[in-house]
């Protein structure tokens, strides 16, 4: 299919050297942008044309103004174009539908995170097998879905051999939008403005249109168009079409009877319609309306005429321009000619088509979302409009949440039976598009009037998640014991209620309280047989056993939830998991394999279910990975939690995480500076604050201020006087220790010790038992008892740990006159140290030592290099040994067991050690490197 686009040799020349990129596997992106009509969409056309006769396949889609409040509307367009026979595309489409859908809690954002990461996943697995290209237009009027899935494609081009190009207006409406053409700028994806046509442009077009360069008196009122192609192109085939245009030879001029002065654009495509027969005409004005695509069967429903009939009328508007073929429905070639015939309407008249539209398109069986947006047109929702949105309204929250809530408002703004009960409708709606405030506003509403018990615990139910939701703590105990006391509420009820108030007393830290009411959800939850109540009650159960320190008990208790859960698995319900509870109990027992395990199944089946705890399974896989010593892949979940929805705000315990690395290998990045910089020092989790006043501190110790430094700690932990009691608050024992130990600090000093000793006969686990050999070590200055430390840690799996102790013997040693030990034991340290690139800590050893009078002499002569082959991770090598095997990344994550977009980070990660930007490259390289 040749295409040819005048004026613009430069755009064609760029897209032909990127589509043969794209046809060598290398993704790229580019932004066109210029005003309407400047030809956009016919860059667009090219590059079609060009993949086209590359052999590539194209997925192009056309935002428009009317579905900016559908989520996925213009990628939706995409996948109906042309990708019917991909695997995964039937997916995308039920969810769309919603035939498969999250749960009440995970709401809109939930559903959107699940479709989102079905088409990330059908496209990255579809790149693997062929080049693909993804054509976007009008991307100004797009969804903010869409535009945060192209903004995540535009990260993984480097992974992937896929084209995107998109094309907007010079100042798009929008934060949204706005947004992703700085982050593509930032990403280094150029954007090209579309300036008007040269004249050589223009007269070249207009030879195109009329048959003959253009004369003088032509050449002159076509300059009027100022070098807008569209409007060339309605002027001249509105001459053209009133036989205004006179072809002398190979020159085509107008009479001097022509006025030269042209009329607006909008005038111009009226005129031209004129032209057109009657029916033709009258299609025109109806399907205007329907947006700029519309399908066949919408075109003859709201018609109300037979496909035959429409046969001439629609022949004759291709014929004219005015419309063209789209896939297999229709569109009007350019945005702005439908609205000219939109806008010749009056308003009565627009508002009266738009109610016989809704109409035509619901008893047609019409997409609900299609239906909503013409409902919402017609003003004021009669009793026929209240009865669809009743028979209508679960998918139509589904597909488009933002157009159900208005018209709900709408529809309960008027008064009558007809409306009943709709008000408790609103308050679901607004609960699920993630507005718990104005939820609760309406559920109160709701709750005014008399309601049936079973009813009326659902608005309560829903209220209470809303209060949770907007983190009144205090508040959403107190509507909880309100619901309970509600006479005849359903046992299941109670049970769930029981849970909730059981969830909220723990994020409290009132954990007595909070026992009490999970030992309620089970006993009421096992009685009626809700299965998921019984989970819920058990899982938090299990992490108030957490925090006070019944680790065994609570691990027996999360295998309870997890056969509750039984085949139903993880539940978008929850904010607490059953395996996030039960890695934790591992990693308490030093089962950290295990820990991890749990923690990728929970990650994976987060991730298939659109919950928002997969930010908290990355956060939780990273502190593990960083107790393990595997930093580059803590490193990896701390970027795949950031790129996450967190709706639950853990981002910054994951930017701690990293903090707690870089300042190790002596690095700085966004992480470091998030946590210095952050205004609160203290997360809302009383369970991880500990790791934001840990990574504040060492930034102060790395510095050289020791002093400042152990301040910090102790105004932490001994904030109300006595030493705090914190689940996992023993991991910043060792660093605090030795600080207080160089500070001379004994007595704070001597009660971290004694505090660790406590844990340790409480639960003497390695690591437990470890961390109060070291700090009784240091308090009595007993080097045997470091020694001891560090055999602890090694069987606890803990390398960073080991190496504290090693560090600290080697000092109590060297001041005990056992150089020989001291020697040993420090390069025992420093090893370690350097194995996991802790750069800074190898050095203050050294520091340390060499004012004892000892010189270490480690094995290792540096830490392991941050590039080439050897910077590679173990699991870096099992995913490139995928990618050269040709696995795609969701392929590598079935493999794995991890998440897809933690394979996209470690794919990223290998990219840039070993200096390859492409993924054909990485699979190059590895077959190379392969031994023959």
């Amino acid at each position: 299919m040749a295409v040819t686009v005048q004026g613009r040799e430069a755009e064609r020349t760029r897209l032909e050297l990127m589509v043969r990129q794209l046809a060598a596997g290398t993704g790229q992106a580019m932004v066109f942008r210029g005003e309407p009509g400047i030809g956009k969409s016919a860059v667009l056309d090219l590059a079609e044309a060009l993949c086209r006769s590359a052999g590539i396949t194209v997925l192009r889609g056309e935002a428009g103004e009317i579905d900016r409040s559908v989520p996925f509307a213009v990628l939706s367009e995409c996948l109906d174009v042309g990708a019917a026979e991909h695997p995964g595309v039937a997916r995308i489409r039920s969810l769309l539908r919603g035939d498969e859908r999250v749960g009440a809690p995970a709401g809109a954002v939930g559903q959107e995170f699940l479709i989102a990461e079905a088409i990330l996943s059908t496209l990255d697995d579809w790149c693997s097998a062929e080049p693909l290209a993804l054509l976007l237009d009008d991307l100004h009027w797009a969804d903010l879905a869409s535009v945060a899935v192209v903004r995540r494609l535009a990260r993984a081009l480097d992974q992937l051999p896929l084209l995107v190009l998109v094309t907007c207006r010079p100042a798009p409406d929008g934060a949204a939008i706005t947004g992703l053409l700085r982050d593509l700028e930032e990403s280094g994806v150029p954007t090209t403005d579309l300036a008007p046509l040269a004249d050589a442009g223009v007269a070249a077009l207009v030879a195109d249109l009329a048959g003959g360069l253009p004369g003088d008196r032509l050449r002159s009122l076509v300059a009027g168009a100022a070098g807008n192609p569209l409007y060339v192109t309605e002027l001249v085939r509105d001459l053209s079409g009133t036989g205004r245009i006179e072809l002398r030879g190979s020159t085509a001029e107008i009479s001097a009877q022509t006025p030269l002065v042209p009329d607006s654009l909008s005038a111009t495509v009226l005129h031209r319609l004129e032209t057109l027969s009657a029916p033709t005409r009258e299609m025109l004005r109806v399907v205007a309306l329907l947006g700029r695509a519309f399908s066949a069967a919408e075109m003859t429903a709201v018609l109300r005429l037979p496909a035959t009939d429409l046969v001439e009328p629609v022949v004759e508007a291709l014929a004219a321009g005015v419309l063209e073929e789209r896939g297999s429905g229709l569109a009007f070639r350019h945005d702005l000619i439908r609205r000219a015939v939109v806008q010749s309407h009056s308003q009565a008249v627009r508002t009266a088509l738009h109610e016989q539209i809704g109409v035509c398109l619901a008893e047609a069986g019409a997409p609900v979302e299609r239906v909503a947006e013409h409902v919402l047109e017609a003003g004021p929702m009669g009793r026929r409009d209240v009865a669809w949105l009743r028979a209508s309204l679960d998918p139509l929250l589904v597909r488009a949440p933002a157009l159900a809530v208005e018209l709900l408002r709408r529809a309960t703004a008027t008064a009558g039976d007809d409306v009943r009960d709709l008000d408790v409708e609103l308050a679901r709606a607004l609960l699920w598009a993630g507005l718990p405030a104005e939820a609760e506003h309406a559920a109160r509403a709701a709750l005014v009037r008399s309601l049936p018990i079973d009813r009326a615990g659902t608005v309560r139910g829903w209220l209470a998640q809303a209060l949770m939701e907007q983190g009144r703590l205090d508040d959403t105990v107190a509507e909880v014991r309100s619901a309970l006391a509600l006479e005849g509420l359903p046992q299941n009820q109670v049970a769930r209620f029981h849970a909730v108030q059981a969830q909220a007393l723990h994020f409290m830290s009132r954990m007595e309280e909070s026992e009490a009411a999970a030992l309620l959800a089970v006993r009421n939850g096992q009685e009626s047989g809700d299965g998921f109540a019984t989970a819920y009650g058990l899982t938090t159960q299990a992490a108030v056993l957490v925090v006070t320190r019944r680790v065994e008990e609570a691990l027996v208790l999360t295998t309870e939830a997890l056969d509750n859960l039984g085949a139903t698995g993880i539940s978008s319900d929850f904010q607490l998991s059953p395996h996030l509870a039960r890695a934790y109990c591992l990693a308490d027992l030093d089962r950290l394999t295990e820990a991890h395990e749990h923690l990728r199944t929970g990650a994976r089946e987060s991730e298939r279910a659109g919950v928002a705890l997969l930010t908290g399974y990355q956060s939780a896989i990273a502190k593990v990975e960083f107790l393990r010593g595997n930093w580059d892949d803590a490193l990896v979940a701390v970027q795949s939690g950031l790129d996450s929805i967190d709706p639950l705000g853990i981002g910054p315990d994951l930017h701690a995480v990293a903090a707690l690395i870089e300042v190790r290998r002596d690095q700085r990045s966004d992480h470091t500076d998030a946590v210095v910089n952050a205004a609160e020092v203290r997360p809302v989790r009383s369970h991880t604050e500990f790791l934001h006043w840990w990574a504040r501190a060492l930034v102060l110790d790395a510095e050289g201020d020791c002093a400042r430094a152990f301040d910090l700690l102790e105004s932490y932990l001994w904030a109300s006087g006595g030493l705090r009691t914190v689940v996992n608050l023993d991991h910043l024992f060792p660093d605090a220790a030795r600080m207080a130990f160089c500070l001379g600090r004994s007595d704070r000093l001597a009660a971290i010790a004694a505090y660790a000793q406590e844990m340790a006969d409480f639960q003497p686990s390695p690591n437990r038992r470890g961390t109060a050999a070291l700090c009784r070590g240091l308090a009595d200055a007993d080097g045997s008892l470091l020694a001891e430390s560090a055999t602890a840690y090694e069987a606890a799996g803990r390398p960073l740990f080991a190496a504290f102790a090693r560090e600290n013997e080697a000092v109590l040693s060297a001041r005990a006159g056992l150089s020989d030990r001291a020697a040993a034991a420090s390069a025992e340290a420093v090893d370690g140290y350097l194995a996991l690139g802790a750069s800074w800590d190898a050095r203050r050893t050294r520091q340390r030592l060499r004012e004892e009078g000892i010189t270490v002499r480690n094995r290792r002569t540096a830490a392991r290099s941050e590039t080439g082959w050897e910077a590679l991770s173990a699991t870096e090598r099992t995913v490139l040994t995928m990618i050269a095997e040709g696995c795609s990344n969701p392929q590598i994550s079935e493999r794995l067991y991890m998440s897809r977009r933690t394979v996209q980070v470690h794919v990223s990660r290998i990219m840039a050690k070993l200096g390859e930007s492409s993924r054909v490259g990485l699979a190059v390289a590895a077959t190379l490197r392969q031994p023959r």
